[in-house]
């Protein structure tokens, strides 16, 4: 059995981080206040369908009395059914093989029926966001009234696929990515209960390599487990058997360049090249250290953890980067990632990058150390005195004085974007949903417009915080799409200085006219 299934998380307690949802989850429990409808939502292997299963134990554990106690006994019949996945009470559905409208309907029709042994059904409905839109309407009804004995969760990647109207009928739960320390803290704790030799260095790779996904980091330490050794499992053979660069290249390549040495580099790229290495995930490994250098700059270096050698070399090369040149790299090799891994020659993209930036820092370099050189008589340049007449002064002061005499104001005209045109069309949408939240609208401005996201400036932070809310948020962006057919993430700036201009509707339009037809007589 691999890992990451062997090690599951029965109790509440052994779910590593997403403190926030535990602890939310538990007082619900004991108070007994718990919702019929939860969106667990987040990245891959954040703790979602765990997390479902153990509050699923939690609701038809019979073992325990749930107000006292809200961790499953893992000891009556309805715990080890669940534990072992046999619980006819819990039932996970794939809305990725079973997205379409016939498949609800059957689960609306059997959602009727009473639990065989716990008090609750659950129900647990994983990427729910692969429904179709016509499923999501035959589950709505069912969310909004379901049997007493019916419990769903929906689980999803893709929070934003997910419709407004299907978030307004349940309780959303926002789960984060895994820091390093806490996939960290998973895996030394495995490898305590596998009894797995591996040194430090090692489990910090694999931990870095997860991304933020406790289940990753389990089938990664999973598969360097099979290494056969008579020691510890070192941090080489961790690299050699995930197939990444060695950290020493990632080391020496910085160097290289921190030094304006071409060929060092280039040799460095070349090498880990024929090594047989992940170009892509080396160049992640070289931005990701010259993010710690310019965090070192910043004077954020407990931002990050590293050994006190590495922390040493960090702030040495702080020394011979400037700002500049640190955001300069940081670019380039962002944007050379994705050639590294479809090039015919893999190592190309990051050899012409290098060369290009090498080559700058080395031309800036021979005019400095040009200049230095120069003999000061060379460098004095004494200004010619040149007396004017009278008549040739007047004439200059026609030619500088001519323009301004020409020179006409320019008026500044703003060009009206799209969004902005279909402002009064989307609050009207919102309006029909939400009427306090279509007020709260009005009374913002857009700052800014890209083909990604719109940011709105309002006056206060309360009505940031309610328009940017994820309940909130969903629904205006929703009314964006459908009004302009953009997918645009939706911002807040508080701005206290912002004008606010309101547009004038049809019925106060009508109001004004009474009104000044009434004061002329």
């Amino acid at each position: 059995m691999s890992l990451y299934r062997k090690h599951r998380p029965q109790q509440f307690n052994d779910i590593v981080g997403q403190e926030h949802i535990k602890t939310t989850l538990a007082n619900a429990l004991k108070q007994g206040s718990f919702s019929h409808a939860y969106i667990f939502a987040g990245p891959k292997g954040s703790g979602k369908t765990t997390t479902a299963r153990l509050l699923a134990k939690a609701l038809n554990c019979s073992g325990r009395d749930i107000t006292q106690n809200i961790e499953p006994c893992e000891k009556c019949m309805s715990c080890l059914e669940v534990t072992k996945g046999q619980s006819m009470d819990v039932v996970e559905i794939d809305a990725a093989s079973n997205r379409g409208i016939d498949e609800i309907r059957d689960l609306r029709e059997k959602v009727r029926f009473a639990p065989t042994a716990g008090k609750y059904k659950v129900y647990v409905i994983d990427e729910c966001h692969m429904l179709t839109k016509e499923a999501f309407n035959a589950l709505l009804k069912t969310l909004e009234e379901p049997p007493k004995h019916a419990v769903f969760i929906l689980a999803t990647t893709e929070l934003h696929k997910v419709p407004a109207t299907i978030l307004s009928r349940a309780q959303l739960f926002d789960f984060k990515k895994a820091k390093v320390e806490e996939v960290m803290s998973l895996l030394e704790s495995v490898v305590k209960k596998e009894k797995i030799k591996i040194s430090k260095e090692a489990l910090q790779l694999i931990a870095r390599l997860a991304y933020g996904a406790y289940r990753d980091g389990l089938t990664l330490l999973d598969q360097v487990a099979s290494i056969k050794s008579d020691g510890e499992i070192t941090l080489a053979q961790v690299q050699a058997v995930l197939g990444q660069a060695t950290e020493q290249s990632v080391w020496d390549l910085v160097e290289a360049i921190s030094q304006k040495n071409r060929n060092s580099a280039l040799k460095n790229i070349n090498d880990v090249y024929f090594e047989g290495k992940d170009l892509a995930y080396f160049t992640g490994e070289v931005i990701e250290l010259l993010r710690k250098i310019i965090l070192t700059q910043a004077g954020l270096a407990n931002q990050f953890e590293v050994s006190k050698e590495e922390k040493l070399k960090i702030e040495n090369f702080a020394k011979n980067f400037t700002s500049a040149e640190l955001v300069l790299l940081i670019q380039k090799l962002s944007a050379v990632i994705g050639q590294v891994k479809s090039s015919i020659l893999g190592q190309l993209p990051l050899e012409m990058v290098i060369f290009e930036l090498t080559e700058s820092q080395n031309h800036e370099s021979r005019i400095m150390n040009h200049e230095e050189k120069k003999e000061k008589p060379k460098i004095e340049v004494k200004p010619k005195l040149v007396i004017e007449t009278e008549e040739e002064i007047k004439a200059k002061e026609i030619v500088v004085e001519e323009p301004i005499i020409e020179e006409k104001p320019v008026k500044n005209i703003e060009i009206e974007s799209d969004i902005k045109k279909a402002w009064p069309a989307i609050v009207k949408i919102v309006k029909a949903n939400n009427n306090a939240i279509a007020a709260m609208l009005r009374d913002t401005v857009i700052k800014e417009e890209t083909d990604e996201s719109i940011l709105l400036g309002t006056k206060f932070k309360f009505q940031a915080d309610q328009l940017c809310n994820v309940k909130i948020r969903p629904l205006i962006e929703a009314a964006i799409k459908e009004v302009t057919g953009k997918t645009l993430r939706l911002d807040c700036q508080v701005d206290e200085k912002i004008n606010i201009t309101k547009p004038i509707e049809p019925e106060q339009e009508l109001l004004n006219d009474a009104k000044e037809i009434f004061e002329e007589i």
